[in-house]
């Protein structure tokens, strides 16, 4: 299954992550009050690395949705989008009380080039010191450059 992803930088203090498949589309809101996009490139970079399962957690304000990322293999991964009614990510509290939004499976390279594109789009428009001006947190420059090695590194071997 195709699953797209998005991530987009709005204004004063917001930003928009997208989740899209044959059967499924969704937009949900990130604020400032967590660095989401640095949540992203870490996960990403984890993801080429040695995790097997990342968390990437979108606070609204209130209430926190969260993307769970999985590896079925080397090439294949899940991907669930859960909503929680508080920040699970930084109380843990009811971690097991969540609504899954949505569950399906693609290919690591799709979500890989999902997220570089969105992070390279979100530079290339903002800049390093835009973004920190409509963000309120630094452009996380040398883990950007670090998941570029990566991608790199991995594409020249059939990631």
């Amino acid at each position: 299954m195709k699953i797209e992803f998005d991530y987009i930088l709005e204004e004063h203090g917001w930003a928009v992550g997208k989740l899209k498949s044959r059967d499924f589309s969704a937009e949900f809101n990130a604020s400032y009050l967590h660095d989401t996009l640095n949540s992203i490139i870490n996960a990403l970079i984890g993801l080429l690395t040695d995790r097997n399962r990342v968390v990437i957690p979108f606070y609204e304000e209130p209430g926190e949705h969260q993307i769970i990322i999985e590896k079925i293999d080397s090439t294949k991964i899940t991907i669930e989008l859960k909503w929680y009614e508080d920040y699970a990510t930084e109380y843990m509290n009811d971690a097991d009380k969540y609504e899954s939004l949505f569950k399906g499976e693609t290919t690591l390279k799709s979500l890989i080039s999902n997220g570089f594109n969105s992070i390279k789009r979100i530079l290339d428009e903002n800049g390093i010191e835009g973004y920190k001006e409509k963000w309120r947190h630094e452009f996380p420059i040398s883990d950007y450059k670090k998941l570029t090695e990566l991608k790199s590194t991995n594409a020249q071997h059939r990631l």
